[in-house]
Formats: C-alpha cells, sequence, structure tokens
C-alpha cells in the first residue's frame, strides 16, 4: 500500500461529523401526533378537514342530483305522472332515496328508467362520509315544491356544522334551507320552490 494511501486509509472523521439523528426523531414524532390528530378528528385541524370534505361533497353532490332531476323534467316535459318530467315521489311520507328515482319518460321508451343508469347514465356518488343518502320529495302539486335533502346519520358536530354553513354560501338564498342551530341538521336544495306551505321534509329542522 502506498504511502498516500495509507494516509486516507487512517484518517478519522471529526467526533461531529455524520447524521443529525436527534432533529430528525423530533420531526418524525411531531408529524406522527399530527396524524393522530387528524385522523381521530380531535382538535382544529380535524374540525377542519371535516368541514372542507363536508362542504365540497355536499355543493357537488346536490348540484349534481339537482341536474339530472332537471335534465328529466327539461327532455320529457309533459310525460310524467304529475303532468310534467320530474321523477314522481312514491314515498310522499319520508321521500324517496336519490339512487332509486325514475325518470318516467324513459320508460315509456322501453328504456331503464333508473336516473342514474338509464338512458343517460351519471355515476352518483356516495353520500359524504357520515351522512344518510339524499332523498327527493315531490309535493308539488299539493303546493309543497320539490326538494332534495340530506343529514347527519348521527347529529352534528363542529366541524359538520361549519361544512354545511359553508356550502350554504354556494348557494342562493332561493335555493337552500339549512338551519345550523336545527337538531337534525338538515341540509336541503330546492327544485322547485312552494307555491304554498313548503312540504315537511323540505324544511331544516
Amino acid at each position: 500500500m502506498s504511502e498516500i494511501t495509507l494516509k486516507y486509509a487512517t484518517k478519522r472523521l471529526p467526533s461531529d461529523a455524520g447524521i443529525a439523528i436527534g432533529p430528525i426523531l423530533f420531526v418524525v414524532a411531531i408529524l406522527g401526533l399530527l396524524a393522530v390528530i387528524m385522523a381521530s378528528g380531535i382538535g382544529d385541524y380535524g374540525t377542519a378537514s371535516v368541514a372542507d370534505r363536508v362542504k365540497a361533497d355536499i355543493v357537488s353532490q346536490g348540484n349534481l342530483i339537482r341536474t339530472k332531476i332537471n335534465e328529466c323534467n327539461i327532455i320529457y316535459l309533459s310525460s310524467g305522472t304529475n303532468g310534467d318530467g320530474y321523477p314522481a315521489n312514491v314515498n310522499l311520507s319520508t321521500g324517496d332515496d336519490v339512487s332509486t328515482l325514475t325518470c318516467e319518460g324513459d320508460v315509456a321508451a322501453g328504456l331503464n328508467g333508473n336516473l342514474w343508469s338509464g338512458a343517460r347514465a351519471t355515476q352518483l356518488p356516495p353520500p359524504t362520509h357520515g351522512f344518510q343518502d339524499w332523498y327527493y320529495v315531490n309535493d308539488a302539486a299539493a303546493g309543497g315544491g320539490r326538494c332534495i335533502w340530506t343529514q347527519p346519520l348521527n347529529g352534528a358536530n363542529s366541524g359538520i356544522t361549519a361544512g354545511l354553513t359553508s356550502a350554504a354560501t354556494k348557494f342562493s338564498s332561493q335555493e337552500y334551507i339549512y338551519n345550523p342551530a336545527g337538531a337534525t341538521q338538515r341540509f336541503v336544495i330546492w327544485i322547485t320552490l312552494p307555491s304554498g306551505t313548503a312540504d315537511s321534509l323540505c324544511q331544516s329542522l
């Protein structure tokens, strides 16, 4: 071995050289703590993430469902049971699950009449986490209007209330009903406004 090779082979690194493992472990611990807080929905981080998700889902899903219902009416006009193209309401006491709605004009044409898998198939997204399915009410014949609505499955928390309150800002005052102090936290979107007293299912109680 040459003198130069031996010189570099035997040279030791200074005592402060190497990876600073302490600060790295500290950062990893902090990130882990934040992940636990956000996953459990505790604290401001959890509230903000729930509110953002609820707002985004309610606005996008509500607008999509309303568009599909209005599309059925526009295309089929007076072909429905009620003298228009809006889907009929089978169960006025509870409303109809939106996933089961039938576009009656499609049925008359011999097609699959389901609003989502019929002539103009569209993917119906699942309800946002913690919420029940969307429901549809067609009480226009009695003056109660037409609406869609959803509400939390197990009551509200600060994140849900914040999300619904924020979602309401994306609709005009004539398009929605939401009472942040209501027991059910029901969020209602109008398809057509009532000509008389609003149907009880189209109210945020």
